[in-house]
């Protein structure tokens, strides 16, 4: 973890430094940022800020140009010179107006938000505006010597040489009417000033930033009263004042030959560069990341310096829990899964920060601060942190760690304990640098802490014991590491972005995968490893594949269904679908395992599929608990049931038939009591539900008696709903005759009685007497009589004949 800023110094241009015969007066950046402009001598030198090249030299001024502005827009420019005269430029570099004062330009300032110049001459300034020729001017009894707009562009502040600064609103009627003014005490000239936002970017609060000649920085707001006690005292004369990253920091430089960075309260951070003169200007890029920050100062020498100011992440994450430094001198505490945060003002430079259960360590350029959390472990509270201990040394380390009691220093291969008091508890020393460090837990005072080791090795140590462990070696140096929840397996990712995953116990390599960056094992789960890498992430359950997805940054963290991810300098936390590495355990039927993930949190969907595959594979205390988590009492009295089927001594294929009816898996249901020798509960089954034709397609293999016993029911159920003639062919199917004629019989449906005439054969010989009887009472004579005949009753033929007193009938058929 690094902790202080990185300072990369390049040389602009050394060829053009030494055309610089004199200082360079004044520096300005295009607002995109693509252009660096500087005031040498009585010209405008055009760079590139990407590779410090000089793209062309302006001239126009007749003497050492003093002061430069670029409009808010990047379209215009300004100069302003010893020969009295402004010179407003378009971005082509070609000169648009000019206009004078009657002494030397002092400064210049474009409003932030309009096209509009303000120009400090040493008895007058002047308000320039696109949209009117005349330059509005106002004579002052003192000489002006620096000036700036609100961020806004409703007031500017103009210094002058007696120490004091006139604040005027836009909005004025006159140049001459005065909103604020400033009196420094000390009387000295103010030799520059800078406007900057306040945190919440709250433009009515701004503060103003003066530097004097009395080595001294002061703050103001707009109504003129110091925000600050005092000034902050500088021990140097200051020639420049300069807010950047947002109002975040301000720098500040002068005959100290040294730029310095500040917070914006003007508390000194630290030293970004030296010269060997007086630093007479400085200014920030823009339009570029808060992280990462260009910065070019010119010396009165000619010097033109660059520096690239880095801004490293010093954080810590334990759980839930994420400390990070804000503002270099700024902790924020978030609860990563309740959303809620707190903020440390340390008002100094933090180095390094350390959180661990309900502990946090703060190191600072002088001394560590020890906070205790005092609130925010249950649901809905604040997060709240208090000052517990401190330590007033500066104790240098590489790397810090927090337990309950004690604080963790690493030095290359040094470990070094110290209470929380600063007494030195123990120290170890291990054969190789140390990489990684993370404190994985135990009783307070006994904490166990890994150790990555840049020759390969991991160590584990105790807070109360002397002598390291070795837990595994490997033949590469240690990028990251972590352990399960058990502490049963310890997942280690190598220099060549390999991830291997080690059993503690045995020491044995369970798997390793390739283009790992880090990884983690779930804080509430044995068996749940993320890993990133190539902007993806992968989620492992046991040893099943990994469930994969793009991510932006590298994981840091997984705790129950949430990860967390470092990307770009900023801490974010996704939730993760669980749904994948649920299947995937039903599907190998562990059924205690996809409890314990489903616990980490998952849709009701996925609780009922669950507690459904419980059910259905006898896992009941499994299924019974999916079923509360969701409140489905449907399903719970159906365990209930079921249960009862066990006590009861019912086979496990009925009751698995059972559960499959229950969720609508009829066919499933049907084949398990086929299976089972259970045709007929399969055939009721089918019945019941009036589901006829699937039955039927199904039974199409059972044997003659249960499909005509399914026949039969389907004859019921048409009956019931009226349907006679469905009734009437299934009764004809199954083959009882009987009952399906009376049916047409009761119907007159004498085609169809004719139809099934013709289908019987002499073994159904009182069927076919019955139809022949019908036919004849209803003057069919003919074909009753030939039905009679088909059955050999000649005397059912004689009587019919009688009964309709057919007596020639008669005779011929005796």
């Amino acid at each position: 973890m690094v902790t202080s800023s990185t300072l990369v110094q390049t040389m602009i241009s050394s060829a053009h430094v030494l055309l610089c015969r004199i200082g360079i007066y004044a520096l300005v950046f295009k607002p995109d940022g693509t252009q660096l402009l500087a005031a040498a001598d009585n010209r405008v030198l055009v760079y590139d800020p990407n590779d410090g090249t000089l793209v062309t030299s302006l001239k126009g001024h007749k003497d050492l140009v003093y002061c430069l502005a670029f409009s808010f827009n990047g379209e215009k420019f300004a100069s302003g010179s010893l020969d009295k005269t402004v010179i407003v430029w378009n971005d082509q570099h070609e000169g648009l107006l000019k206009y004078t004062h009657n002494d030397s330009i002092q400064s210049l300032a474009f409003s932030p938000v309009a096209m509009t110049l303000l120009s400090c001459a040493v008895t007058d300034f002047g308000i320039w505006n696109q949209n009117d020729k005349n330059v509005s001017k106002q004579r002052v009894n003192v000489k002006c010597t620096c000036c700036a707009w609100s961020s806004d562009g409703q007031y500017y502040a103009i210094g002058f040489t007696d120490g004091t600064v006139s604040i005027r609103s836009i909005t004025a009627a006159t140049t001459a009417e005065e909103a604020n003014k400033i009196e420094r005490r000390s009387g000295e000239p103010i030799w520059d000033l800078s406007f900057g936002l306040t945190r919440q970017n709250n433009h009515s609060s701004e503060m103003l930033a003066v530097v004097d000649w009395n080595q001294s920085v002061g703050f103001y707001s707009f109504d003129g009263r110091a925000t600050h006690r005092g000034d902050k005292i500088l021990a140097y004369d200051a020639t420049l004042v300069e807010y950047f990253n947002n109002g975040q920091f301000l720098l500040l430089g002068g005959s100290n030959h040294a730029i310095s960075i500040h917070t914006r309260d003007g508390n000194e951070l630290g030293t970004l560069a030296q010269a060997d003169s007086w630093i007479w200007t400085a200014k920030a890029r823009p339009n570029q990341p808060a992280n990462n920050v260009n910065i070019v100062m010119a010396c009165t020498d000619g010097t033109l310096a660059s520096y690239t100011l880095m801004f490293s992440t010093v954080h810590s994450l334990h759980k839930d829990l994420y400390a990070y430094r804000d503002m270099l001198t700024d902790i924020v505490v978030q609860h990563l899964g309740r959303q809620r945060s707190i903020r440390i003002r340390c008002n100094s430079l933090v180095r390094k920060v350390a959180i661990y259960h309900n502990r946090l360590a703060v190191q600072l350029s002088d001394k560590i601060l020890i906070y205790r959390q005092s609130s925010g472990e249950k649901e809905g509270e604040q997060v709240e942190y208090k000052l517990m201990d401190r330590i007033n040394r500066n104790l240098e380390c590489s790397l810090l760690v927090v337990t309950a009691h004690h604080l963790i220093l690493c030095q290359d291969k040094r470990l070094q304990c110290i209470d929380h008091k600063g007494q030195k508890q123990r120290e170890w020393t291990m054969e190789s640098m140390i990489r990684y460090i993370k404190v994985v837990g135990g009783p307070p005072g006994r904490e166990a802490i890994l150790l990555g080791l840049r020759n390969g090795v991991v160590n584990k140590i105790f807070v109360d014991n002397p002598f390291p462990v070795e837990v595994v070696r490997l033949r590469h140096p240690i990028r990251c590491l972590d352990v399960s929840l058990s502490k049963r397996k310890l997942a280690v990712v190598d220099e060549n972005n390999v991830c291997m995953l080690f059993d503690t116990i045995s020491k044995e390599l369970i798997s390793q995968e390739p283009n790992v960056t880090s990884v983690a094992f779930n804080s509430e789960n044995e068996d749940l490893l993320c890993y990133s890498g190539q902007n993806c992430l992968f989620v492992k359950a046991k040893n099943f594949t990994p469930y994969q997805q793009r991510i932006d940054g590298f994981v840091v963290g997984f705790t129950g269904r949430r990860f967390h991810c470092l990307h770009s300098y900023s801490m974010t936390t996704n939730e993760l679908p669980l749904t994948s590495q649920l299947l995937q355990y039903l599907d190998a039927k562990a059924f205690a395992d996809a409890y314990e993930l489903a616990s980490l949190g998952v849709t009701e969907k996925d609780w009922q599929l669950l507690g459904i595959e419980a059910l259905e594979n006898m896992e009941f205390e499994v299924a019974k608990k999916a079923f509360h988590r969701i409140k489905d009492s449907r399903s719970l009295l159906l365990i209930n049931e079921v249960e009862d089927m066990k006590t009861c001594g019912k086979s496990i294929e009925s009751i698995r038939a059972h559960v499959y009816a229950f969720n609508r898996r009829f066919r499933e249901a049907a084949r398990v009591l086929q299976d089972s020798g259970a045709e007929q509960n399969a055939l009721e089954m089918f019945a019941d539900l009036r589901m006829f034709d699937q039955a039927q397609e199904f039974l199409s293999t059972a044997s003659s008696e249960t499909q005509k016993s399914l026949l039969r029911k389907k004859a019921d159920w048409a009956t019931e709903a009226n349907d006679l003639k469905l009734a009437a062919e299934m009764l004809m199917a199954s083959g009882d005759y009987d009952k399906a004629i009376k049916i047409m019989m009761q119907n007159e449906w004498t085609d169809k009685i004719l139809q099934m005439a013709t289908r019987l054969d002499r073994s159904d010989a009182n069927v076919i007497r019955e139809i022949g009887n019908y036919l004849a009472d209803k003057g069919e004579y003919t074909i009753a009589a030939g039905l009679f005949g088909q059955i050999g009753d000649i005397r059912s033929i004689a009587m019919m004949h009688v009964k309709a007193e057919n007596w020639e009938d008669v005779s011929l058929n005796f």
